[in-house]
């Protein structure tokens, strides 16, 4: 075997069954002995290595477990950096193989020549540069089995151009290694029973640990014995279904009347497998002195950063198991009406309302007919923009693993994350939700989609801006706004141009038979829809 094909061989033992990759001069060695493995790896060529790693991070996300990536040299590398960086932001097992330079050309600034020690160590949970043949098989098995030990996160592998083309030999690959299990403190779960039967109005937080570990289940259970209220970090919300009665909604940038009440009234705070982040916890400003906190995730070092009076370093399900078991009293009457009272407050703030539209597609109509008529198991893939915030507010998630959205906020998500959705899912049916920037920033991967003959559907949100500038822009300065402004070109036709079919709506009338025509068609789809930019701004201003 070549340096290649231990790559081939080691990822095969870890039962990766999907690459990613746009191909270069020196992975070819890797390609020579996927073609000879396509039975037991499917090959997803995209147009950009960003698109490549966006699209692993959400095969990752529903499949749970490592999803791999092929680049070459720096362009591919540098090009992969922005990917790398949503999947430790969201938790994701990427691990991104990038074939580099000869070893003897390294240190003086060869021909695509870069230090991804040095580039990737503040983005990546692991960087690691194999040093020669016999290393390839141990470094790459390490890094797919840290990928998803304690906190997932994305693991970058330099494999030297010589290294793979050169030494050949028959390495062993290293076996797979038990699953780590990481069990709750019996005291400490004791404790946090305690705090928790000592409550009154207490909180659960959950994030993005509880969906790696499929534990969805385990969270509602133990919802219903502490009768506490739940909130889902950013992007969460597929975790905990929309319609139990301790649904406290999403948080996220945009929060309503009842959501601040609640998070004052609170005395205790139950943060479930979240290392609670900026964006959900209002730029770390959530919690006061006189809040106590039982914080469980599998990774120790995220417990500095808060401080909780509990602390258990835990997968999530045996944690809520202990805890749940631990508990000798049920929640009381006061507690459980107040629960209930807040989720009546987050049905009426999901439930889409009358906003007034200036253009004639009213898109809360939109989505209102579209929630009526689209099955609560398909999935719902987002890019960023205030456009597509207002499915995450209306759109009601009952059924894990059918939420995805670039985590970091970095645009051009959604397309790649679509595909990769799909192949993780091929029976669903996967929708995109982009907004016309982040459309062009990859929607050229719509030829991938093509060409994989993949049915993703396609919702093009058109207002001609950076619809989240521009309304950032006209709330500091009214009716100023300055370089947000796009000039799209024709999305159906662009779409038709791909080989897909597309239909223009301009009219919130017109969405109906433009949502049927796209759900009966078999293979990809686009529904290109076009927006008056003032109504993402009166979205933005509304209190609701």
């Amino acid at each position: 075997m070549n340096g290649g094909e231990v790559v081939v061989k080691t990822m095969i033992s870890r039962g990766i069954d999907t690459v990613f990759f746009v191909p270069g001069e020196t992975n070819t060695t890797i390609f020579e002995a996927l073609s000879r493995h396509q039975k037991e790896i499917r090959s997803v060529p995209t147009r950009l290595e960003s698109a490549a790693v966006f699209a692993a991070d959400a095969y990752a996300a529903i499949r749970k477990r490592p999803a791999c990536v092929l680049c070459s040299r720096a362009p591919g590398a540098t090009n992969s950096s922005i990917g790398i960086h949503n999947a430790k932001q969201a938790s994701r097992p990427v691990v991104l193989i990038i074939a580099s330079i000869p070893r003897q050309f390294m240190g003086r600034e060869a021909f695509q020549e870069i230090n991804f020690l040095q580039m990737y160590a503040p983005i990546a949970k692991a960087v690691f540069d194999v040093s020669s043949f016999n290393e390839v098989g141990p470094v790459l098995a390490r890094a797919l089995d840290l990928s998803v030990s304690g906190r997932p996160g994305p693991v970058v592998v330099a494999i030297s151009k010589s290294i793979l083309d050169g030494e050949t030999g028959d390495p062993a690959i290293p076996k797979a290694s038990a699953p780590v299990r990481l069990g709750a403190d019996p005291e400490a779960a004791r404790e946090a029973a305690r705090m928790i039967a000592a409550s009154q109005r207490p909180i659960i937080v959950a994030g993005e640990i509880v969906n790696f570990e499929d534990a969805s289940k385990e969270l509602e259970r133990f919802a219903d014995v502490t009768g506490a209220g739940v909130m889902t970090a950013f992007r969460q919300q597929d975790l905990f279904r929309a319609d139990h009665p301790a649904n406290f909604g999403q948080l996220t940038f945009k929060r309503p009347p009842y959501q601040h009440e609640a998070l004052k009234q609170a005395d205790l705070f139950i943060a479930v497998g979240t290392r609670l982040d900026s964006t959900t916890t209002a730029n770390y400003a959530m919690f006061r002195n006189d809040q106590k906190l039982i914080m469980i995730y599998p990774e120790p070092a995220e417990f500095s950063q808060w401080q909780p009076d509990v602390a258990l370093c835990s997968h999530t399900a045996p944690a809520m198991q202990a805890i749940a078991a631990a508990l000798s009293t049920k929640p009381s009457a006061e507690r459980l009406a107040w629960r209930d009272n807040l989720h009546r407050q987050e049905v009426e703030y999901g439930t889409p309302g009358d906003i007034e539209s200036r253009g004639e597609l009213n898109l809360i109509k939109v989505i209102k007919h579209f929630n009526s008529v689209v099955p609560n198991d398909a999935i719902m893939v987002s890019d960023v923009g205030i456009s597509v915030r207002m499915v995450a507010q209306y759109y009601r998630y009952n059924r894990p693993n059918t939420q995805l959205g670039g985590i970091s906020g970095s645009m051009g998500y959604g397309v790649p994350g679509g595909f990769g959705a799909q192949l993780a899912n091929p029976k669903a049916l996967v929708f995109v939700w982009v907004g016309d920037g982040s459309f062009l920033m990859t929607g050229n991967e719509c030829a991938a989609i093509v060409q994989e003959k993949l049915p993703v559907k396609l919702m093009v949100l058109d207002n001609n801006y950076w619809g989240s500038i521009f309304t950032n822009q006209r709330k500091r300065f009214p009716g100023w706004d300055f370089g947000a402004r796009l000039q799209s070109p024709d999305f159906a036709a662009l779409g038709r141009g791909y080989g897909m079919p597309a239909w223009t709506v301009r009219k919130t009338d017109e969405f109906p038979a433009a949502l049927a025509g796209m759900m009966n068609t078999a293979g990809p789809a686009m529904i290109h829809m076009l927006l008056d930019p003032l109504d993402a701004l009166a979205f933005f201003n509304s209190p609701r």
